[in-house]
This record gives C-alpha cells, structure tokens and sequence, in this order.
C-alpha cells in the first residue's frame, strides 16, 4: 500500500498538472491504536498536510478517524474494514474506498452455502474490534443464507497454538463443514497449518479480506491450498498499475491493498486538482462528493463516505497463491474443495 501511495504521487509529479510538488510522508502506525494515534496527531499537526491515505487494521481507524476530524485533515482508507470507520460518526472527512466487513461476509456466505450447501460453521475470531465486527457480521451472513453457527471461539492476536480450539471443533457432533476465521494473515495461516497437522484437511477453511496478502500463503505453505476468501479485486497482471509498480523497482509484492491506496492516492490527488489545497474542508466535502475512474473501475461514495464499488474477488488458494475463483482449476472443476460429510 505505502508503495503504490508513492507511486501514484509520483505519476502525480511526472505528469506536472499541479502548480507545486506533492510530497508523500509516510508514518508507522505499528498496527497498534496508540502508535496510530501519535502518527495521525504528528501528520495532522503540519499545516502543509493536506490529506492522508490510511491503516489496514481497523483497531487503527476506528482510533484515528477522531484525530482527523478533530484537526480537519480528510482521510481515506485503502483497508480497515469495520463499518463503525464511516458509519458510526459519519464524520466529514472520512472516506472508504474498500467495502466494509458487511459486504464482504454477505458475499462469502453466499457463495459457500448457496454454491456448495455448506450450512455448518464453526467460527473463530480474535478478540479486536475488527475480528468481532467479522464475527458478527459472519453470523448474520450465515443466518440469512439459513445456515446454522455450531461454535465461536475468541482468540488473542498474537497466539500461536489453536489445537485446543481445532480439537474442540474436531470433535463436535454433528461437524461443522466450513471453519471461518475472522482476523488476519498471520494466525489465520497458522489455524490453517494446524489444521492439516490435525487431520482436518477435510473441512473447508475460509475468510474475507484480512486473509488477502500472499503472506498467508507463504507462512502456511503447502497447506493454504484449498482455502477461499473473499478477497480485494483482482488486478491483471498486464495492467499499467502493475507494469508502472514493477518499473519502478519496489522490492515489496503490491499485494491485494496495493490497487486500493493507488486509487485512494490518485482520488485525493484529483479532488486537490479540482479545488486546491488550501481549504480542506472544502477538499473533504470534494472528495467525498467524487466519481472517480480509477484501475478499481468507477469509484464513487455514499452520504456516509463508503464505497458504494469497491470490487470484490472470490479467491482460493492454489498452488502457493491467490488465484480468482473463476480462473482456478477449483472454479473451472478439475479440483475439488475440502468437504467434510
């Protein structure tokens, strides 16, 4: 995400439309709500900041958004998937241009039970804001598909052994045939890899959007193949968003975030373009009041400053990357999904 931040400042720049140089600062949030509140007050404070793209973790958000309001500074995030970010507050200067968490377990259930008529889950979650809004969401989801919720388990962000929790599931009767785990990559590649040293490669693993970065399917290897997610969209790889990534060397994947602070940044660029910089909020009023086309494809917000676009990608898991269901061995039949009788 930094990375195509910085790219799209730099096309910016290169293309000279605007009659000063954009700078992009770049501050760690830490994933922590502390550090992002210290980070947003630090760039919020600089009378030169004019706006900011923002935070994968939703803890984060739901934490700054009061920062920006308070000093006025429009702030969009490429990420954090809580609803409460735009909806709770509805504060001027927030804008999302991903979906929220909604959205995105609506799709999943949908697909898993509507699509395979798996309608038993299990659910685990970790215990932030984020992972209970998931869950929540997960539960609705399911429920409106006419699925059955057979377990919920909390976790802390940070552990690292769920064979209490897997074994627990393991033994349920009846089974569950879909496992849903809400939080991100790195203890959901953990449940996964645990899972097949349990002997539970049989039950279909699943998730949104904090699954979606090739880090889940490195740390969990061989044993990611089979998962399906909810994921960002999909960017071909012969667009010129990823030819320009590519040329200017950034050693980092652009992963699935990348596209969505690319068009954040350039949504922010445009609307500075169309009323300057000196206002801002009137820049937050502009922005939230766009229709951007963007490699997303039309970008365009709600009266909250959601997203009312934001493409979403059915993904699975396959042969150590996240491959759109669609184009996958899995969609097109010739592999089959976990399932558990």
């Amino acid at each position: 995400a930094r990375n195509s931040a910085d790219l799209a400042v730099r096309q910016a720049n290169e293309k000279g439309n605007l009659p000063f140089k954009l700078e992009l600062v770049v501050l760690d949030d830490g994933s922590d709500p502390t550090t992002g509140v210290a980070a947003a007050t630090k760039l919020c404070s600089d009378p030169l900041a004019m706006a900011a793209t923002t935070h994968f973790n939703s803890p984060v958000g739901l934490a700054t958004i009061h920062v920006f309001h308070r000093y006025g500074v429009p702030q969009m995030f490429w990420g954090g998937i809580h609803p409460d970010i735009t909806y709770k507050h509805n504060y001027p200067e927030v804008t999302r241009i991903c979906p929220n968490t909604v959205v995105e377990h609506e799709r999943l259930a949908q697909f898993v039970i509507e699509k395979f008529g798996y309608k038993d889950w299990a659910m685990i979650y970790d215990i932030t804001s984020y992972g209970k809004s998931c869950l929540a969401a997960a539960k609705n989801a399911v429920a409106k598909m006419n699925g059955k919720v057979l377990s919920e388990d909390g976790i802390a962000v940070g552990a690292t052994d769920f064979r209490p929790i897997l074994s627990k599931i393991k033994s349920m009767k009846p089974a569950p045939q879909a496992i849903y785990y809400g939080g991100v990559v790195t203890e959901a590649a953990l449940i996964k890899r645990q899972m097949a040293e349990m002997g539970m490669s049989n039950y279909l693993y699943c998730g949104v959007t904090g699954f979606d970065s090739e880090t889940f399917n490195k740390t969990a290897g061989s044993d990611a193949e089979g998962t399906v997610i909810v994921g960002k969209k999909a960017i071909g790889e012969d667009s010129a968003f990823v030819k320009a990534y590519k040329a200017e060397g950034y050693k980092e994947y652009y992963e699935a975030t990348g596209p969505y602070a690319y068009d954040a940044t350039g949504l922010i660029i445009a609307a500075i373009n169309k009323v300057g910089p000196d206002d801002k909020a009137l820049l937050a009023k502009t922005i939230r009041g766009m229709e951007y086309q963007g490699i997303l494809g039309l970008t365009k917000f709600d009266e909250f400053g959601q997203t009312l676009t934001g493409g979403l990608t059915l993904k699975v898991s396959e042969g150590g990357q996240w491959v759109a269901w669609e184009t996958s061995a899995y969609g097109k039949g010739t592999k089959a999904l976990p399932k558990k009788d």
